[in-house]
């Protein structure tokens, strides 16, 4: 018995490497890939130690070692990086309000205290944005932009410094937000991602075009620094978000050496998020400091910390 589990655990270890997406179902084994076959190879391994069956406690140590190798070669890179000399550093804050979230009253004071620059909020309720505005954020985030909305998909980019060019835009027949604010001279783009969920048959190919088209958002030119932060509805494993990377993004939380910084479910089991599905994809000339997460009350969700630093502008 022990045995054939251990043949499953690589088979779904192969099925998970191929990245095939077209399904619901194997979208949903690939996010899982890494925490199945890790846990699954440990039972093996506990069990057939107290059974004596020590080839096989043997083969399921190497499946061990293999996805340990893999996860930190993929999940964790150089570290956090210090500042470099004449640049300014400018931190974003990520959260999902969630859509019935009653603590928003709280997360007000979360925000202020975060000594963030910029706030990325996503499922921002009309009812949201009016806690939000009452309760004086804007006293310390006074430029915004907001695109609230019943449902899911409504956001909002609070900012310390002005903001141009910000409005809400579609991206492959959903909204999302975007603004520019200038850091030492040098625009930065920041967009607001909330990327659908692919929990049904019909919102796989809207999950999938989304990532797409935000892989291709990458900025040529002298105004090329951008970031798109947010709620991704996809992990480092899956292929549509490795697109983005291959197209010259970069993930800030691997690329600070966090890369399980996972943010989904806020509380799993036990008792800790379970995946990784926020994320912050940066572009040159921008150099990620670090990239943490933080409490998020009320949501099922938790919040991502980053600080990126920004050249000075020649």
């Amino acid at each position: 018995m022990l045995a054939v589990l251990l043949v499953l655990l690589v088979v779904v270890l192969i099925a998970g490497r191929w990245q095939y997406e077209g399904s619901l179902v194997t979208i949903m084994l690939t996010a899982i890939t890494g925490l199945l076959i890790l846990g699954g190879a440990a039972a093996v391994l506990l069990a057939a130690a107290l059974l004596r069956a020590y080839w096989l406690a043997g083969a399921a140590l190497v499946l061990c070692a293999v996805q340990v190798l893999w996860l930190a070669g993929s999940y964790l890179r150089a570290g956090e990086q210090p500042v470099p000399a004449g640049a300014t550093t400018i931190r974003i804050l990520s959260a999902n309000l969630l859509l019935d979230n009653t603590r928003i009253a709280e997360q007000i004071g979360v925000f202020r205290e975060s000594g963030a620059d910029l706030l990325s909020l996503q499922e921002v309720t009309p009812e949201h944005l009016a806690v939000l505005m009452d309760g004086g954020l804007p006293s310390v985030y006074p430029y915004s932009v907001a695109d609230p909305l019943p449902g899911f998909h409504g956001s909002a980019i609070f900012s310390k410094r002005p903001l141009a060019d910000a409005r809400a835009f579609d991206v492959s027949g959903f909204p999302m937000t975007t603004a520019t604010v200038t850091v030492a001279g040098t625009a930065v783009r920041v967009v607001d991602v909330h990327v659908v969920a692919p929990l049904s048959v019909e919102s796989v190919d809207r999950w999938r075009n989304q990532l797409a088209d935000l892989a291709g958002m990458r900025p040529d030119g002298a105004n090329r620094a951008a970031v798109l932060i947010g709620d991704y509805n996809a992990t480092p494993d899956h292929a549509a978000l490795q697109a983005m990377t291959a197209a010259g993004w970069r993930d800030a939380a691997t690329e600070a050496g966090n890369g399980f910084a996972l943010t989904y479910p806020a509380k799993g089991f036990p008792g800790t998020p379970l995946l990784r599905i926020d994320h912050a994809m940066v572009s040159e000339p921008l150099t990620v400091v670090s990239a943490r997460t933080r409490d998020n009350p009320g949501s099922d969700h938790r919040m991502l910390d980053v600080v990126l630093s920004v050249p000075t502008a020649s």
